[in-house]
């Protein structure tokens, strides 16, 4: 089952470029660990959130996330760019850190990655779990065949206030196409029902956030 590691940064005024070198920097550690996935993303539009980094690291399972961790926690040169990451010259500002357990959807679809990702975090109603799940997988089929990859549905453990929290999201190559996709959820019928589900009282979900982001390869 894959996990993926989030850590939510935001880079202080005027050290943008200093944030990025700090996650360059980060990302060379962890796969000195065997953390080959390693991903930077800024929240271009997303409420509150906007403006803030996300750095995830994706793992096949958690075992292979518990040994990695294990072994980064034991390593001095962590110590030292958290003690940099704390300091009051440090470009980025901690906001929180989360871990998200793949929820297998027992489906095929296109794995290629694109250069934004859109997410919905969202919690299922009490006993409503399945029907959310259920709805997961009828929003990806759509936006899949309108141009999005690499759907995944995640939930949240050890993220506070949003553990158990569930992660929708999907990947497009630019804002054109996220913007055609979303056209289409007002004007295809099956996707107004995907709304009126969502937002109808019978929905079985009630939505948290939601973002677009874009991805700074490192």
């Amino acid at each position: 089952m894959t996990v993926i590691q989030t850590t939510v940064t935001r880079a202080k005024p005027g050290r943008r470029h200093d944030a990025i070198a700090l996650a360059l920097e980060a990302s060379k550690l962890l796969e000195r660990h065997g953390a080959a996935d390693n991903r930077f993303l800024v929240a271009q539009m997303a409420g509150e959130t906007t403006g803030t980094n996300v750095f995830t690291t994706q793992f096949e399972s958690g075992e292979a996330w518990g040994e990695f961790t294990d072994s980064l926690y034991a390593d001095a040169e962590l110590d030292a760019l958290l003690d940099r990451v704390e300091r009051d010259d440090s470009p980025v500002v901690m906001e929180s850190m989360s871990i998200g357990n793949e929820i297998p959807l027992g489906r095929d679809g296109p794995t290629n990655r694109g250069a934004l990702v859109e997410a919905y975090i969202s919690r299922a109603l009490p006993g409503r779990f399945e029907g959310a799940v259920e709805l997961a997988t009828v929003v990806f089929d759509f936006v899949e065949r309108h141009g999005a990859t690499n759907c995944q549905l995640m939930q949240l453990n050890s993220a506070g206030m949003m553990t158990e929290c569930l992660v929708a999201s999907w990947e497009l190559e630019s804002m054109k196409a996220l913007g055609r996709l979303g056209d289409t959820f007002g004007t295809d019928p099956e996707g107004q029902r995907i709304m009126e589900m969502l937002t109808g009282p019978n929905g079985p979900i009630t939505t948290v956030s939601s973002g677009i982001y874009s991805e700074i390869p490192l």
